[in-house]
């Protein structure tokens, strides 16, 4: 008899997992055809070489599960109350339980607004490019030897663009996400702003990933969106993210700040929560029926917009203008590349994507300290910049 109500209790249990995993689920279409790609990252704090993708964490009605793909294969993990062991035993790193509880604690915050800061490290466009990233912030002491904060109070920001291009998206979000975290433990503060591809991929518009997340979200059983739902770690993490922040006398917006944006009296804490309620994740139909949302997501709108590079470019003193408006003294911004991070209307503007995304070992980050603006290079030099 007791064999037979174990029998049955492994029955149920199993049909209950399947149950809950399909619940996850949403199958595309078979005939479909997919690219494979089994790039390896080249840096990893990962404990495995041979991680394809993952991990991502789904979380629906407080039923968590851990998805990963292992040499073109699905892996899962029911996750038991808080046993995250599963994390550390195949990605090499510790996963906290509270991590996921602040984020639904955590309330919106739209105004965005940062005093006192003495030193900041921003980079921008980082488009999958997870080795040149780690090599960045190691050269500049903002991570140690083993992926931790190391940057004490000072602050990170991270001007957009992590997701798409590259094939190390998902190792760059999970630093990043980790980082924040920890920077939170010592005084400091990580920023992510959200760019166009983080738009594009959380509205279902996949025109730039990588070849290998098409293979992984098909294993997944999902579409790449579907790694960024609301019922995932990553899509809420990033649906709690601005547009537009300000540090000291400083914009900080991942395209820049248009004249048009202004005269229509858009302000930092009106945007991001604009972005946040009516554009993440919402039905191109619907974004494109209202003229408001049609603007920010437009050539115009502060994720798209090239007007200080591009013609006809803006004059400085309609960049006065716009300082004015927000009463500051500099925009820092990515989007649009350069070989170098540069400075345009005597330095009022800094353009910060140098070409990460362009493949090599290659880019730059910039360096706020002693109340002066320094780029930093992938070996460490630092050079003012004027």
């Amino acid at each position: 008899m007791k064999l037979i109500f174990k029998k049955i209790s492994i029955c149920v249990f199993g049909l209950l997992f399947i149950w809950i995993n399909l619940s996850f689920t949403n199958p595309l279409n078979e005939n479909e055809e997919y690219l494979n790609n089994n790039e390896s990252p080249q840096v990893s704090y990962f404990g495995e070489e041979n991680i394809t993708d993952g991990p991502y964490i789904f979380i629906k009605n407080n039923v968590k599960i851990v998805k990963w793909i292992s040499k073109d294969r699905l892996k899962q993990k029911l996750i038991v109350g808080d046993n995250y062991k599963v994390i550390k035993r195949n990605f090499g790193f510790d996963f906290q339980p509270e991590w996921i509880e602040n984020l639904k604690e955590s309330e919106p915050d739209y105004e965005q607004k940062y005093e006192n800061v003495e030193n900041f490290i921003a980079i921008s466009d980082i488009h999958g490019r997870y080795d040149v990233l780690v090599k960045l912030l190691s050269e500049h002491n903002v991570i140690d030897k083993d992926f931790n904060w190391n940057y004490a109070d000072g602050h990170l920001i991270i001007l957009g663009d992590i997701l798409d291009r590259g094939p190390q998206v998902t190792e760059s979000l999970w630093l990043i996400f980790r980082l924040e975290q920890q920077a939170k433990l010592h005084g400091g503060k990580v920023h992510v702003l959200l760019g166009n591809h983080e738009l594009m991929v959380l509205n279902d518009d996949f025109r730039y990933i990588h070849e290998k997340y098409i293979k992984s979200s098909q294993l997944m059983f999902t579409t790449y969106s579907g790694l960024f739902s609301e019922e995932t770690l990553f899509g809420k993490w990033l649906r709690q993210k601005p547009i537009i922040v300000t540090i000291n006398d400083i914009v900080f917006v991942h395209a820049g700040i248009s004249t048009d944006f202004i005269i229509q009296g858009f302000t930092r804490e009106k945007t991001n929560k604009l972005f946040a309620e009516n554009i993440v994740g919402n039905s191109w139909d619907k974004i494109l029926a209202d003229s408001t949302l049609t603007f920010m997501m437009d050539k115009n709108g502060p994720i798209w917009y090239r007007g200080y590079w591009e013609n006809p470019k803006l004059m400085e003193y309609q960049v006065d203008h716009v300082l004015r408006y927000f009463d500051v003294n500099h925009i820092i911004v990515g989007h649009t590349s350069f070989s170098n991070i540069v400075s345009l209307y005597n330095g009022k503007i800094f353009g910060i994507d140098s070409k990460i995304k362009s493949g090599g070992i290659y880019g730059e980050l910039l360096i706020y300290k002693n109340q002066s603006f320094y780029r930093g290079a992938i070996d460490g030099s630092v050079k003012k910049l004027e």
